[in-house]
């Protein structure tokens, strides 16, 4: 019969608290299954959580730091309904690596067609690339705005938060027709579409502008804790499987 772990018996052969066990699980890095509403957990899951790669002998290397996505997902859908903006979590090469969250018709037209794909990711890559601290407000390609803060662990980027989606309440109506028109055959898209998603874009004053931004670098704040704790605790692991390994 298969043997299967608690909780508690998982913390003494890691030797490890019961917190960080149950960091290992919200962030995808340790399988269980919960019977009768306890934690279990098979003693092959615990092996591959602590096995070298294959072929790979002696002390493994520092693995590169990662972000626990599923968790950066939720906080992303908290920023979104909290300042009634879009948001996702990009590379520092502009590639998605969450899912939107709260995106208008427009941009979701825009997002569909390759040509206007390509714009985007080249817009958020742009923004990825900032050195400023502060998040604050840039102009897409489409003419809307955004924000950004970067999500670093021991002072190395991973990725940024890009929020916005948006107009000011104050962006001039002349000139629309014609940016709209540049937009569609810039994205290969029919004019009319656009037109009628347009409507559809977050519009702020400066209040919700300025809770935006606020919001946005406490959410910035928040994911680099987040990274640098699953950092210390990916070398952690590697210590125990050293540990493991030598005995």
């Amino acid at each position: 019969m298969e043997r299967f772990l608690t909780v508690r018996q998982l913390q003494e052969r890691l030797q490890v608290d019961r917190m960080t066990i149950y960091r290992l699980l919200s962030s995808g890095r340790l399988n269980g299954v919960k019977v009768g509403g306890q934690w279990r957990f098979r003693e092959e899951d615990i092996a591959r959580l602590v096995a070298p790669p294959p072929g790979v002998s002696g002390v493994r290397p520092t693995e590169q730091p990662t972000l626990p996505l599923p968790c950066l997902q939720a906080m992303q859908q908290l920023f979104s309904e909290a300042a009634e903006v879009a948001a996702i979590v990009v590379d520092p090469d502009g590639q998605p690596l969450t899912d939107f969250t709260n995106d208008c018709a427009f941009c979701h037209l825009i997002l569909a067609s390759e040509a206007g794909r390509r714009r985007c990711v080249k817009s958020w890559a742009a923004l990825a690339d900032g050195l400023d601290s502060a998040p604050r407000l840039h102009r897409c390609h489409a003419g809307l705005l955004y924000a950004r803060t970067t999500i670093r662990v021991e002072d190395k980027p991973l990725a940024a938060v890009i929020a916005g989606q948006a107009l000011s309440e104050t962006d001039p109506a002349e000139g629309q027709p014609e940016r709209l028109a540049e937009l569609a055959e810039a994205c290969a898209l029919p004019l009319p579409h656009l037109q009628e998603a347009y409507p559809t874009i977050h519009r702020l004053d400066h209040v919700r502008l300025d809770k935006m931004l606020h919001l946005l670098r406490i959410l910035g704040v928040a994911a680099c804790r987040i990274g640098s704790e699953r950092q210390r605790l990916v070398a952690k692991l590697d210590r125990i499987a050293e540990i493991t390994r030598e005995r």
